[in-house]
């Protein structure tokens, strides 16, 4: 067992922190919370940290724990650190803007370490990271997440564009929260343009997906093509499209007039979502899904088991619901 940080990005630090959660579930490793701050999440685990982070759609960077401090305790409690042999540097990290002094911490914490490393700001074999929040979190970068594939697969930049498409980083939490294991297989009856899909890809999981929407299904299949993921998209309604037995079933289902609901209720397709879901999961399941209203996460507990639910401001204003049910 060791102890991680996790740095989460904003501003949904709660989902973030649940993705991280979740996919140590997913990933069956051992785990137990040790701290959470705002943007700062500490565990200690099994797991490595290149093989969670590969998962991880709302984190920065994870480190190996150092020390948890406030500000007066950082010089005392990190005068006994001992790294790996090799060049180390030391640098900052203010969380929603936290007021500190850095530059003092910065010297202060260099000299310290300079006693047995030397200090080098540019290529270093170390960097120790000092993250202030409500908390002083100190730690050795262990994996840092790279941000361009997702940048990379925003849907601007896809072949196939529609405007209403959830964010790479969005669609990878909510892939997580179904705390999918390795070789899962996942389905997305509401694929519109393939987001969720090309996500669900690039985790190497298994994946298929299905639109009423005719155009929507030639057009995620041409954005899956482009980005080299073999994924089964077939036509057909939440309830042809979806096989049995599946472990997860994560979607961003429409949410009005703009979307592709060909005219039906949306609360009806909601409800035959759940009837679907119920029904073709693998008992222990996870349905991971987002609403425009917490209102659904109660009708979805009449069909299975509610887990939790997180807040989200997807576009602007734009309020959505972040929700998880399991099948009993």
């Amino acid at each position: 067992m060791q102890e991680l940080l996790f740095e989460l990005k904003g501003p949904h630090y709660d989902l973030a922190s649940a993705e991280v959660k979740c996919a140590l579930e997913g990933s069956d490793s051992t785990y137990r919370i040790v701290d959470i701050c705002s943007g700062v999440l500490h565990v200690e685990t099994s797991v490595e940290p290149k093989k969670i982070g590969r998962r991880l759609g709302l984190t920065h960077r994870i480190y190996y724990h150092i020390l948890n401090c406030d500000e007066t305790e950082l010089i005392e409690g990190t005068s006994g650190i001992r790294l790996p042999p090799g060049s180390a540097s030391v640098s900052t990290r203010r969380i929603q803007g936290k007021k500190a002094r850095t530059e003092d911490i910065n010297i202060g914490l260099g000299s310290e370490i300079s006693k047995r490393n030397a200090i080098d700001l540019d290529r270093p074999d170390h960097r120790i990271i000092v993250m202030i929040s409500d908390k002083y979190f100190v730690g050795r970068l262990a994996y840092e997440i790279d941000n361009k594939p997702f940048q990379n697969r925003l849907s601007r930049n896809r072949p196939f564009f529609s405007p209403v498409s959830l964010e790479p980083k969005l669609a990878r939490a909510l892939i997580n929260l179904a705390r999918p294991k390795e070789g899962a297989y996942i389905h997305d009856p509401f694929c519109g343009t393939g987001g969720i899909l090309l996500e669900a890809g690039d985790m190497n999981l298994n994946a298929s997906g299905g639109d009423i929407d005719e155009r929507m299904v030639g057009g995620s299949k041409e954005n899956l093509e482009f980005y080299g993921f073999d994924v089964s998209v077939v036509q057909g309604d939440v309830s042809e499209s979806t096989s049995k037995y599946l472990d997860c079933i994560v979607t961003d289902p429409p949410y009005g007039r703009s979307s592709s609901s060909q005219g039906e209720d949306i609360c009806r397709i909601y409800r035959r979502l759940f009837e679907t879901s119920s029904e073709c999961l693998k008992n222990k399941g996870y349905l991971s899904v987002i609403f425009p209203d917490k209102s659904y996460y109660e009708i979805g507990s009449k069909y299975m088991e509610p887990v939790e639910m997180y807040r989200v401001y997807v576009h602007n204003s734009l309020e959505r619901f972040f929700c998880v049910f399991r099948k009993q």
